[in-house]
């Protein structure tokens, strides 16, 4: 598992070691093509490294014309640069992206951190891929329609998540999103794990009957995440001895830390309740149904 924020870590830093090799390669073309150029550079480091010697060694007295000496390359430099139309940053690291300036996160209208979109659209599938959303490549937000069942009440759920991702609800409880066969459930579950990410924050798709197979150190760092959804869960699930206490654990760890959990189940909670294992229907039974 990889959250987005360390696949864009992994991201930027590959850019800076682009940004520095492209910056050496750019230096030395503009010093081949401009020789007076480099002999004006070096005047200015050697000036400095003379300033550095009389400073440590105590002698005051070359200061002042070494100052001047400096003075005059920098206008030097200043004039030439602009003679020819360079760039007074050639020697530095030019920014990849204008909109996050390399940082891979832009503010949104609303003042909230947003994943910059412009250049870590390639970030963002990989982090889909690392959440359990492989294969659900065509469940995005844009195709997502609020009223495509003809009520207000995909609405109402899609809210809800929203309010529990930006922090806006109550995380301290598990959140049931209910509903019949072919009501969307999953697709609404992965477009808000696929928003969560959007807006900067570890989050995790995963089936319920597979959280018995994953290790001790996977759930841990789920324990830990910003969004959680828990799909296709039935008491059933709840059988194995494994699975209960997995599922038990990663949803009461989250609660304590007031972490959003989504729990998406076809059955109503009164039947969750009084059918899943004991531990986890006393976190069910206070659970808030989206």
């Amino acid at each position: 598992m990889k959250s987005i924020k360390e696949v864009i870590n992994n991201k930027l830093a590959s850019i800076e070691l682009d940004k520095s090799v492209r910056t050496d390669d750019r230096i030395e073309a503009t010093y081949n093509a401009h020789p007076n150029l480099r002999r004006i550079d070096i005047d200015i480091v050697n000036v400095r490294s003379a300033r550095l010697i009389s400073v440590m060694e105590g002698d005051q007295a070359p200061l002042p014309a070494l100052n001047k000496r400096e003075d005059d390359l920098r206008e030097e430099r200043a004039n030439y640069l602009k003679a020819n139309n360079i760039r007074p940053d050639f020697d530095k690291p030019w920014v990849s992206c204008e909109n996050c300036m390399d940082t891979g996160f832009v503010t949104s209208y609303d003042g909230r951190k947003a994943v910059c979109m412009s250049c870590m659209m390639e970030a963002v599938k990989e982090t889909f891929d690392e959440s359990g959303m492989k294969d659900f490549d065509t469940y995005t937000p844009k195709g997502f329609k609020l009223d495509y069942f003809g009520n207000n009440k995909r609405k109402k759920q899609y809210d809800g998540l929203r309010n529990l991702i930006e922090g806006k609800a109550d995380s301290s409880k598990v959140s049931l999103l209910t509903g019949g066969s072919q009501t969307g459930k999953t697709f609404l579950a992965v477009v808000s794990c696929k928003y969560a990410i959007f807006q900067g924050k570890s989050a995790q798709y995963i089936k319920a009957d597979s959280v018995q197979y994953f290790t001790s150190e996977e759930l841990d760092e789920l324990k830990d995440y910003d969004y959680v959804v828990i799909d296709d869960y039935s008491s059933e699930v709840t059988l194995g001895y494994k699975s209960a206490s997995s599922i038990h654990n990663l949803l009461e760890a989250r609660s304590a830390k007031s972490k959003p959990t989504v729990v998406v189940t076809g059955t109503e909670k009164e039947s969750l309740v009084a059918n899943s294992d004991e531990r986890i229907s006393s976190i069910l039974s206070r659970a808030t149904v989206l």
